[in-house]
């Protein structure tokens, strides 16, 4: 990353972002990818405001960086039949209060229960259940899942490419076409899985190989280049940030 010498002289916002990035290279190992892990960061990254332009494009970098690191850890999950940690990260929201119309204090719900199963007190029968949520309820979604979160937010920054942004939402849905793809085989795990995949055919494994998401840390690294390079000199340009040719309107036929 950038000397310390080097960042001192363009603000303590860079020399931070960098410290971040510093540290974010140390710590993504394989134990320590999870989704409070993910989480973690993104709340310690959130207490770094840019204070210029080229501060922006710096901090949108590490945050696509971050969001690669989910992006792998959701993926490794989905492969390896972790389908509710992978679920957790793309599709689960993180936090959902319920509120009662009668006026009494929200809960939490919890994550991962049904809302028939957590309110099933309430009533003998599922189906009185349900009518009871219906009717006295309201579910209100505070936290979004991370990689969903983190999408909207590099969406809504206006320096992330729409090359970068689309490449992004690709990778999420081979995410959930990945836990589509092994949950129709119906088997215990990751060990049986593997059981079955050793005695297909190689035409049988290349098809089940392009299935699987098989990410890996090359994005991670190419954000880190460009990085630097724009770090040192704002000038350079980056695939992933937008051009300034894309906030611009069409031109008139």
């Amino acid at each position: 990353m950038l000397t310390k010498s080097f960042a001192q002289t363009i603000g303590i916002t860079a020399l931070a972002l960098n410290d971040f990035n510093v540290s974010l290279e140390k710590e993504a190992t394989q134990i320590n990818l999870n989704e409070d892990f993910i989480e973690s960061k993104l709340s310690e990254l959130g207490q770094i405001e840019p204070d210029c332009s080229e501060n922006g494009e710096i901090y949108w970098l590490t945050y696509a960086r971050l969001f690669e690191l989910a992006l792998l850890c959701a993926g490794n999950y989905a492969d390896h039949f972790e389908f509710a940690a992978a679920g957790d990260l793309l599709v689960n929201p993180r936090l959902i209060l319920i509120h009662f119309k009668s006026g009494c204090k929200e809960v939490k719900k919890d994550r991962h229960r049904r809302l028939t199963e957590q309110f099933r007190y309430v009533a003998g029968k599922r189906e009185a259940v349900v009518t009871w949520l219906k009717r006295e309820t309201v579910p209100e979604i505070v936290e979004k899942p991370l990689l969903t979160h983190m999408h909207e937010q590099m969406s809504r920054s206006g320096y992330l490419s729409k090359e970068y942004l689309n490449l992004a939402e690709r990778r999420m849905e081979r995410i959930a076409d990945a836990i589509g793809f092994l949950a129709s085989w119906h088997l215990a795990g990751s060990s049986a899985f593997y059981l079955r995949v050793q005695c297909a055919s190689p035409f049988e494994q290349s098809f089940i190989e392009s299935n699987l998401c098989r990410f890996d840390k090359e994005i991670f690294f190419e954000l880190g280049d460009d990085l630097r390079r724009v770090a040192e000199d704002p000038c350079q340009n980056s695939r992933f940030i937008r051009l300034l040719q894309e906030t611009l309107p069409p031109a008139d036929e």
